[in-house]
């Protein structure tokens, strides 16, 4: 049965002139991103994967969460939590979780279907992830859900924003704007707009998973960690890109950033919007394994860094201490903020040391590593 969004659609793009799909740029050498329209769509058309409707997973948790009361969920495999982290790292959200616009409805992946699609796998390491740091909650499962869920609803409202716009217009406006970004997403303000959707839902009421929200969000890169910024200009930035066809740096359509988020809240009935989950027959055909971060067996300190923490940072040694015994444990714990910092070269890495200090480290190859340098997030060039 056909909804009313999908009516919608049919009629607003019916009245379009054609899209010329000729017009899209050739796939750049060595490039893992398929040739397509969408943004949101995974690394590689080909990967497979059985799909069941999100309703029938609620259902069966809900039976589980009755049945065990709640009981601590299994952990992940390694290979899961690697592949899991690699990918937020590297692609954010639309690693493990994405958006495919009702306009792509006949493409791969899953043609005939569009909507929120969630890996499986990656719902079972967040849900996972959760539960460590609030071991109290009782529902993990349903929350990673709907965490990732916030995200990219946030790109069906978006979509169907672009729409209204492209009736008034009578031009494509979506298409051509991520045409404009392909092989960049992470500079797409999109991203930090659903970002921040999903960071006010995770700090409201019985939610609380706001520090967790944080922390996973600040590992993302590019426009994904820009949640923080000031939802108005978010906004202006976004508009001055779809509605002036401008790239990643624009003169902001400050006058109509209010309206970025006008959507008709009867189109946003969650029954709208079809949400399935991927149970893959290998993650990796969905992450790049490239992404996975280095094994953390040892870490060696130089001696500029043994010297600060021997003196004007003193106070930090045990923060420190606790540091490198979590980054041995578990690197992919979100809390740990553990991610690449290019700026100091290839095998560079920033972690997070405690509120407002951070350490940078360099992969020795084979599980070792070698830190060299702790301090303030400003002055290790975090802003």
């Amino acid at each position: 049965m056909v909804n009313i969004v999908d009516g919608l659609f049919d009629q607003v793009l019916s009245q379009l002139p054609p899209l010329d799909r000729a017009a899209e740029d050739p796939q750049p050498t060595g490039s893992k991103e398929p040739v397509h329209d969408a943004l949101d769509r995974p690394p590689l058309d080909t990967a497979d994967g059985d799909l069941t409707p999100i309703e029938s997973i609620a259902v069966r948790d809900g039976v589980l969460d009755r049945m065990t009361g709640g009981l601590t969920l299994p952990k992940p495999s390694d290979e899961a939590k690697d592949l899991v982290g690699g990918g937020i790292r590297h692609r954010g959200f639309e690693a493990i979780a994405f958006y495919k616009s009702r306009r792509f409805i006949a493409d791969a992946p899953y043609p005939g279907k569009w909507g929120i699609f969630y890996l499986n796998d990656a719902l079972h390491v967040v849900a996972w992830q959760i539960q460590q740091e609030y071991p109290s909650f009782r529902d993990p499962r349903a929350l990673a859900r709907e965490f990732l869920r916030a995200h990219e609803h946030f790109h069906f409202q978006a979509d169907l924003q672009t729409l209204m716009l492209e009736a008034v217009k009578g031009q494509h406006l979506y298409v051509p704007a991520r045409r404009r970004f392909r092989g960049r997403r992470a500079d797409f303000v999109e991203e930090a707009l659903a970002n921040r959707h999903a960071y006010h839902w995770a700090g409201k009421g019985a939610n609380g998973i706001r520090e967790f929200a944080h922390d996973f969000m600040m590992l993302q890169p590019g426009a994904y960690s820009r949640f923080l910024e000031p939802g108005r200009s978010l906004s202006a930035e976004w508009a001055s890109i779809i509605v002036d066809g401008t790239g990643p740096v624009a003169a902001f359509r400050n006058d109509i950033a209010p309206w970025v988020t006008a959507v008709p809240a009867d189109l946003l009935r969650r029954s709208l919007c079809p949400e399935y989950v991927i149970f893959p027959k290998r993650l990796s055909d969905w992450i790049d394994p490239a992404c996975v971060p280095p094994p953390v067996l040892s870490i060696e300190e130089d001696d500029k860094l043994i010297k600060r923490l021997s003196g004007k940072l003193r106070h930090l040694q045990k923060s420190w201490e606790d540091t490198k015994r979590k980054l041995k444990e578990d690197k992919d714990r979100p809390g740990l903020n553990f991610k690449p910092w290019p700026k100091e070269g290839k095998g560079a890495w920033s972690v997070k040391v405690d509120a407002g200090n951070r350490a940078h480290l360099r992969n020795c190859g084979e599980g070792n590593w070698l830190a060299y340098a702790i301090g303030g997030h400003a002055e290790m060039g975090h802003g």
